[in-house]
């Protein structure tokens, strides 16, 4: 078949197609109203349709800008806290997170610059993570990383919630950041300082020797100074570690040491022991008193019955004040620390008053210290060892 054929016949059959439809056109389209009213009809479908989308698109978006605007000022709030409490701000961030107004007996802070020693911007970092918004936006949750300037160490993560109590209401730090920080003292402290104020004294004789003494305190991140006070100016209150110890006051009568609150988790409490406790002085120093004291008997300085053994008295010849220290250091006193106003004399050499020869004594020596912690020695018993 030739091109100019099926030409023709194609045409043919859409001529005699169109002839059908003029004749005899489908039911539907017989009736023009029917035709126009479906037409409306599924404009108005799908403008209703459209409207919906609309409806919805418009919605949806101010929504996202109304939680982009809360998340925004919950991270800001977020931010000044952080950066507060990094500067040693304490009023600030105090008033932030209500404890501005605590009743909180362990609240300790109250002026910045008295209380650091270094704020936590000078060892540590922080980085606020993006919030994460509740759907009635009166509350959002971010991720706080502080991570140590100097040193490797893990980072530290702490959940941070602010809150408001409407949409419209400021944004408030729900979960402080100040956290119980527990110092433990050792046997032996009298008294425990904070910001150069003594905030808890001990009787250091109650649970001798296994009694510590713990003191709480409410702080902030950062680095404080702690200070403590044994009952004896000759029994030692040593930092941990000691590379921390500084002289609390101007007369050296307190220890200091440096404790650093890190951040951590909530509810989470901050135990440190900065602080330990060495008798090797006390006990030399009470062993030279006790010299003293026998070398007094026997000079007849003092003629108490209570502090002077029966070999001092006529045994010795007075011993002059060039030879005191040599016959002092003759006794060989040994003593140790049984409590804060006791010791035991476990070693003491002195001539036997019946025989005249040398006889090992040991015994007890009972103390009392002044308001400045000065001791003296108040009754010394002495047996000859068997």
């Amino acid at each position: 078949m030739t091109a100019k054929k099926l030409y023709h016949r194609l045409y043919a059959r859409v001529v005699r197609a169109r002839l059908r439809w003029s004749a005899s056109p489908p039911v539907f389209f017989v009736h023009k109203r029917y035709w126009l009213s479906t037409m409306v009809a599924v404009a108005v479908v799908i403008g209703a349709v459209a409207s919906v989308f609309a409806w919805r698109s418009h919605v949806e978006r101010a929504n996202r800008e109304l939680d982009a605007q809360a998340l925004a000022g919950a991270t800001s709030v977020v931010n000044a806290y952080c950066d507060a409490i990094l500067k040693g701000n304490v009023d600030e961030a105090a008033a932030m997170d209500g404890l501005a107004d605590s009743s909180d007996p362990n609240w300790m802070l109250s002026d910045a610059g008295e209380d650091f020693r270094a704020e936590a911007r000078s060892y540590l970092s922080v980085q606020v993570s993006e919030g994460t918004l509740s759907p009635d936006r009166l509350s959002a949750t971010f991720d706080i990383t502080s991570t140590r300037k100097y040193g490797e160490s893990a980072p530290e993560h702490v959940e941070m919630v602010a809150r408001r109590d409407s949409v419209d209401a400021p944004w408030t730090i729900a979960t402080s950041l100040a956290r119980r920080v527990v110092v433990t003292f050792p046997a032996g402290t009298s008294a425990a300082f904070f910001n150069n104020d003594a905030i808890e004294t001990f009787d250091p004789s109650e649970g001798w020797p296994e009694a510590v003494h713990t003191v709480s305190l409410t702080l902030y991140p950062g680095l404080y100074q702690i200070g403590a006070r044994s009952f004896s100016i000759d029994m030692n209150i040593v930092a941990v570690p000691k590379s921390s110890q500084f002289p609390y006051d101007e007369d050296y009568a307190t220890v200091g040491s440096l404790v650093r609150v890190p951040f951590v988790p909530v509810n989470e409490d901050v135990s440190v022991s900065p602080f330990s406790s060495d008798k090797t002085l006390l006990e030399r120093e009470t062993a030279l008193q006790v010299g003293t004291v026998m070398i007094s008997c026997i000079n007849g300085e003092i003629q108490d019955a209570n502090l002077c053994p029966d070999f001092t008295r006529g045994v010795y010849d007075p011993v002059p004040r060039n030879r005191m220290n040599s016959t002092r250091d003759a006794f060989n006193i040994a003593v140790t620390l049984d409590s804060p106003t006791s010791f035991t004399v476990t070693s003491l050499e002195a001539r036997d008053p019946a025989t005249g020869n040398t006889q090992d004594y040991t015994g007890t020596v009972t103390v009392s210290y002044d308001d400045k912690r000065h001791q003296t020695i108040t009754a010394i018993t002495l047996t000859p060892r068997e």
